[in-house]
């Protein structure tokens, strides 16, 4: 049985159009799955000026300001195997934590999240079939980006947060994602679960949507690019 709830998150996080990131606990016998649905856009300074101050044309019903964070991101992959499954396992500020695609492409799209050094390893296992028994993930994997980020965070409307990250190449992308909780009875995944999810992410996707073009001085139109992407585009230029 799954039960759905949906609401913004106040605290200030960790984490594209993104669908989701999921990190999963159990507690007695049902998996809480949390979702995360995101949107990349460009951040141009009009943009900002526009979620600093929250002023001209549609002013944000509600506008509450996060701070800003630090982020510190090394990422591995071992022969670009588990880039091209569409996973992603970083080291965050010391902790580790893995992002797996489910859906969507670099702009729109779904993952869920795992974190800590055992769920992680499960994950690396999974993906490439090796034993990782005794094994640090330093010596399973090897380092292939590093960046340090610098994330400006709101939250608007009452629902949907709002990142401007700037990376210490020079790099500047936004995201807006909403959250939600999924809960699985005894953990299991039937495929009408599955498809009340997916339908939640798409539901999800389209109210960021229409929040975005609420408000186009916040969000232009163009195709953002992420850090990833950046970070790899500028070591091949």
């Amino acid at each position: 049985m799954l039960n759905v709830s949906t609401g913004g998150r106040h605290v200030f996080p960790r984490i594209s159009c993104h669908f989701s990131k999921i990190a999963s606990t159990h507690s007695g016998r049902v998996q809480i799955h949390r979702l995360e649905v995101e949107r990349k856009f460009l951040v141009t300074p009009v943009a900002v000026s526009y979620l600093r101050s929250n002023g001209g044309g549609s002013r944000f019903k509600k506008h509450e300001s996060l701070g800003k964070q630090t982020t510190q991101d090394t990422y591995y992959d071992r022969n670009g195997l588990l880039f091209s499954k569409g996973v992603y396992i970083r080291r965050r500020n010391g902790n580790w934590e893995a992002k797996i695609r489910t859906g969507g492409d670099f702009i729109n799209s779904a993952f869920t999240e795992v974190d800590g050094n055992n769920a992680v390893k499960e994950v690396i296992e999974q993906n490439l079939a090796v034993s990782v028994d005794g094994l640090n993930i330093e010596e399973i994997l090897e380092p292939c980006a590093e960046f340090v980020t610098q994330r400006e965070s709101w939250m608007m409307d009452g629902r949907f947060k709002v990142d401007v990250d700037t990376t210490d190449f020079g790099h500047t992308v936004g995201e807006v994602e909403l959250t939600g909780t999924l809960r699985y009875a005894n953990g299991e995944h039937s495929e009408e679960e599955e498809q009340k999810e997916k339908a939640l992410k798409q539901e999800m996707d389209q109210d960021i949507k229409a929040f975005m073009q609420c408000y186009p001085e916040a969000f232009p139109a163009g195709r953002p690019l992420g850090k990833l992407s950046a970070y790899f585009h500028r070591l091949s230029g």
